[in-house]
Parts: structure tokens; sequence; C-alpha cells
């Protein structure tokens, strides 16, 4: 049996509350959602709940052991209005998240779009998915919850608390991006001055336009659909890096300027 009502509210409530007052929690607030499908409808409580538009998603791998009893092999979590720092020319961005929580910086590439996406023939193709784009960039999703044990429960936890997500760094466009292969797409992140990790588009499965083919047929199941203007995370290239606020990241891509990232402490928004 699935989750009933309440506790699909329940849960959703008070990771929302939670964010909003930039509270840590002890536990996951209710019963752990058994599947994705149960964890999607507490993801989509919570978007009705912050009172604030979808800027657009991030799109994550599920581990290999645990595909085939979850039925998928990514999951998706929104990002919401207000959180996307913008880094066109390089730069520096201040990041809040989440003291006591979960927090991590992941090298991504972000591909923004520039025209709705639309099936064409009832399909979703690589050639309309990359038509439909306006670039892809460099960038770095800020991985934050106020459980900080969110990613040891596993995919139906991250799902369920806006998908561990707090915000995006959309830096420069890699140029180039339409016609290099996947693995000159390079992509390193420092934390602290130290290399921590280093990768490439080839890292992300079945590249960047494979992660908004996957998003554009899973928004289809919940009525929803990738717009202009939005901006999807395709995934981490360089590994999960958990910060804490007063560290600072550096994201490196080919042929784009670097973009540092301040950690801060998450305020009270009262929203």
């Amino acid at each position: 049996m699935g989750l009933q009502e309440a506790d699909v509210d329940r849960i959703a409530t008070q990771f929302v509350e939670a964010r909003r007052a930039a509270k840590a929690l002890d536990a996951f607030p209710g019963a752990l959602p058994a599947t994705l499908t149960d964890a999607y409808r507490v993801q989509e409580r919570a978007i009705a709940l912050s009172g604030r538009a979808v800027a657009g998603w991030k799109v994550a791998g599920i581990r290999p052991d645990l595909r085939d009893s979850l039925g998928a092999n990514r999951l998706a979590g929104p990002i919401l209005a207000g959180s996307v720092l913008r880094l066109p020319n390089g730069g520096t961005a201040q990041a809040p998240v989440f003291a006591g929580g979960f927090a991590a910086l992941e090298a991504e590439f972000v591909a923004v779009f520039a025209h709705d996406l639309r099936p064409v023939d009832g399909a979703f193709t690589a050639e309309s998915i990359a038509a439909a784009l306006s670039g892809l960039h460099a960038g770095a999703e800020i991985a934050s919850s106020p459980l900080a044990t969110l990613n040891d429960l596993g995919p139906t936890a991250v799902v369920s608390d806006h998908g561990n997500n707090a915000g995006a760094v959309v830096g420069p466009e890699v140029a180039g991006w339409r016609e290099a292969d996947l693995g000159a797409l390079t992509s390193r992140m420092s934390i602290n001055g130290s290399v921590v990790g280093e990768g490439s588009a080839a890292n992300v499965m079945g590249g960047p336009v494979a992660a908004l083919q996957f998003l554009a047929e899973h928004l289809a199941t919940r009525g929803r659909h990738l717009r202009a203007g939005d901006i999807v995370l395709t995934g981490m290239t360089t590994g999960i890096h958990q910060v804490v606020p007063g560290d600072r990241g550096r994201i490196e891509f080919s042929s784009a300027p670097a973009c540092d990232i301040e950690v801060l402490g998450a305020t009270p928004t009262g929203l």
C-alpha cells in the first residue's frame, strides 16, 4: 500500500517548513516512501507548498543496485525560482546551504532551454532536444537538504526533499558542445584550493542529452514539460563533494572561464 495523502502532506510540509526556517531535521519526517511514485507525490506537494515557481530541474543517476527494484536509472528534482545563480562570464557566486544538514557541490553541465520542448510524433529525440536548447553551460549543483542523512536513505528520500537541491550555478556556455565528443567536454572541481575531482560529459550516463530525454519523458508522466527559460542540471561529472559554510569551490570546464562558489549558511526566508 502506498502513502496515504495525510502522510504525503506531513512529509512535504515538514521539509518545506525546515527549508524556510533553515533548520536541520534529526530524522526523515515520517514513513520513508517505498516507491518513486510515492516520493514524487511528496515532491509535487512540496513544490505546491513552497509557493515558488519552478525554474528548472536537476537529474541524477540512481545507484545500479537499486535500479531494478525502483524501476528507474535516474531521478529528478525541482530547482525553484530564486535559487539560480548566473555567472555568464565566470566569476564568483554565493551559495547558501543548510548548516547541520546535507551540503555538497557537484560540477555539472547545465542545459538552458530556448524553446518549450514538445514530443515529435509522440517521442522526444536527441535532435529535437538539442534544437530546443540555447546552450550547454559549465555549472554546478548546490545539493543541500535540512536532513544530513538524506543521501544515505536512498533515492526515495532524495526525491521527497526537492531532489536534494538547493540551487544551481549557471556559468559560461561551453564552446563547441554540439559537435564535441563527450570525453572532450572536461570538468574539474576544487574545494578550498585542492582538486577533488575531474571528469567529463562522458561521466553522465549516455551524456547530457540522454539525461534531458529521461527528464522530458518523466515530466510528461506528471503533466509537466520543459519550458523556454528552464535550466537543467544534467548530472554530476566529478563526484559529490561535501562542503560546509565557509568552504569555497571552483569549477573549471573546457573552453569556459572558471567559476568560484562561496558556500554560506542558509538563513530563514520567511516564504
